[in-house]
């Protein structure tokens, strides 16, 4: 086999080294990742917003409990007192049946309120569960997502260093100059990793130009081991 029927072999090897980085560079679930610590980020700020309402209401619930248990407390002390034996006059009966009758609108206010924050409460706390199994999924679907990456990534890598096992028993055949000036080429973006290109019927397998003949002629007159170049893409050419 010539140095160059082995630099195509080399450069078939890159190619499909490419192709490979390509494949793990460009998984969808390397989008989805991003996407999904969004909403992981949104889900606990969601979350702890939550919490936090629910600690405030728990609270608010607290102090109406307690004040619902002292309003309790002074209607029965009240009651005791206007039972004790002690004589009361009417102004006074009056007055202690109009502070009982507030009392007890009071309690009853009280009661309503301290009502309607159980029910807020279960259902901040119904929110609570439902965010708490939303992020439970996004860290489940995090790490199934991260769990197809990593397996790629390991074929990818296998495949990689097969193909480099495989590119380093060929490039030794290839002239240093060549080698050289191949890589030059095919490291150029525009030249979508093809360094170098057949010559055949007079034309570049890579830009497609069509030499002129006498240029032509000049290139199959070289030694074998000259470094022929497209002198429009700079290609190695293959002839």
């Amino acid at each position: 086999m010539s140095f160059l029927a082995s630099l195509l072999e080399v450069q078939d090897l890159d190619v499909a080294a490419d192709a490979a980085r390509k494949r793990s560079a460009e998984l969808p679930e390397r989008e989805a990742l991003p996407q999904l610590a969004v909403k992981r980020a949104q889900g606990e700020a969601s979350l702890a917003a939550a919490v936090a309402e629910r600690a405030a209401m728990q609270t608010e619930e607290e102090e109406v409990g307690r004040e619902v248990s002292q309003v309790a407390r002074d209607i029965e002390t009240a009651e005791v007192e206007r039972y004790s034996g002690k004589r009361k006059n009417q102004d006074e009966a009056a007055e202690h049946a109009a502070s009982q009758q507030r009392l007890r609108e009071r309690q009853s206010e009280l009661e309503d309120r301290e009502m309607e924050l159980l029910e807020e409460i279960e259902g901040v706390e119904a929110r609570v569960s439902e965010l708490e199994s939303a992020l439970a999924a996004n860290s489940a679907e995090t790490d199934n997502v991260g769990e197809s990456i990593r397996k790629v990534e390991a074929e990818v890598a296998a495949e990689l260093a097969r193909l480099d096992t495989d590119r380093q028993g060929v490039i030794g055949n290839v002239p240093a100059p060549v080698a050289k000036a191949y890589e030059r080429v095919r490291a150029q973006p525009q030249k979508g990793g093809r360094g170098a290109a057949r010559l055949e019927d007079g034309r570049c397998g890579g830009c497609q130009i069509k030499l002129p003949s006498l240029e032509k002629t000049r290139m199959l007159a070289e030694p074998e081991d000259a470094v022929i170049q497209c002198p429009q893409c700079r290609r190695v050419l293959v002839r």
